[in-house]
């Protein structure tokens, strides 16, 4: 299979009063990731969620259009199913939560919708129909599903994880997956699970603090490449 390279954005929280307060212009970050993006010539891009303010959806997939026609986009917590669906036409799974796949030759891509802070049982069902799969599973979410010690974590878990970890665990090939929702880095395997948080378009969050403890950090995206020797990414971060 032909390498794919996907650029990972997650949590731009566009129109938010938060970024203002600590001296963050959203839209400038956005448009300087965007740029970079273009530059790196990637293939798709993956939106892992929390745009946030309805009044800034035009504008946000407007941009992503322009910068790569192929893109993907994930509903996090702070988001609106009924006024994403109105620019992004993807055909989901669920009649209300955006959820969908497509594969490739080598991968299995699931892109799942946690905006309620759990998954549906409709979705859980469609989770573990999409696992039975001879492929390796490159799955998006905007909630982490692997926790840690983190004020983010304790506060702001994905609920009902326990029942995601163990279909995954399930799987008879590996799981990779891509997140956000915790302002941050990290990476971490769990069994067949490799889970990479990355760090928000917008503000961070100090990954060491037991409270949501906000600052004005660097900002990026993740750029993924996948082939057939495996799935390797790193982060560009400003």
């Amino acid at each position: 299979m032909k390498p794919k390279r996907i650029a990972f954005l997650t949590d731009t929280h566009l129109g938010d009063s938060t970024p203002a307060s600590y001296g963050i212009n959203a839209r400038k970050n956005l448009e300087i990731v965007l740029e970079d993006i273009t530059w790196q010539r990637v293939d798709s891009i993956v939106f892992g969620g929390d745009i946030t303010e309805s009044s800034e959806y035009k504008w946000f997939f407007s941009r992503l259009e322009t910068a790569c026609p192929d893109y993907k986009v994930l509903l996090g917590n702070h988001d609106d199913f009924d006024e994403a669906v109105r620019y992004f036409h993807h055909l989901s799974e669920g009649e209300k939560e955006l959820y969908y796949s497509h594969e490739d030759e080598g991968y299995r891509y699931l892109y799942l919708d946690s905006s309620a802070t759990r998954l549906s049982t409709a979705q859980l069902a469609w989770l573990e129909k999409q696992l039975a799969t001879d492929k390796p599973i490159v799955l998006f979410v905007h909630h982490p599903i692997l926790g840690f010690e983190t004020g983010m974590d304790r506060i702001y878990p994905l609920q009902g994880r326990d029942t995601i970890t163990r279909l995954l665990r399930q799987c008879a090939k590996p799981v990779t997956v891509f997140c956000g929702h915790y302002h941050m880095a990290d990476s971490r395997t769990d069994g067949n699970i490799t889970q990479h948080i990355t760090p928000a378009v917008s503000f961070q969050v100090n990954k060491e603090s037991s409270s949501i403890d906000i600052y004005n950090g660097p900002f990026g995206y993740r750029l993924i490449t996948i082939s057939e020797s495996g799935i390797t990414s790193k982060l560009r971060l400003f």
